[in-house]
């Protein structure tokens, strides 16, 4: 009876590991998603004909830009661990 209980308990551990980094996963998904919707907004309201409104502007675009590119890094990495986590 304990021998299966001690393997339950690795067995629990691993999955534990992957829930935790599963759920951190995606709260930096929906964090970045949550960013980059804010950035679109302000791009749209910063879109000025002055010259420090313009630099802000295209700071918020490439800053947008970027926010895009680590949502991919990040499904990546959830694509990852739920393939993974089927083995």
């Amino acid at each position: 009876m304990y021998s299966l209980a001690q393997n339950h308990v690795i067995a629990s551990d691993a999955s534990w590991v992957w829930m935790l980094t599963s759920r951190e996963i995606g709260t930096a998904i929906s964090l970045l998603e949550d960013a980059g919707a804010v950035l679109v907004s302000l791009v749209d309201a910063s879109d000025w004909q002055s010259e420090g409104f313009r630099a802000l502007h295209e700071r918020l675009a490439r800053l947008r830009e970027d926010c895009g590119a680590e949502i991919g890094h990040l499904r990546v990495r959830q694509w990852e661990l739920n393939a993974g986590g089927a083995e």
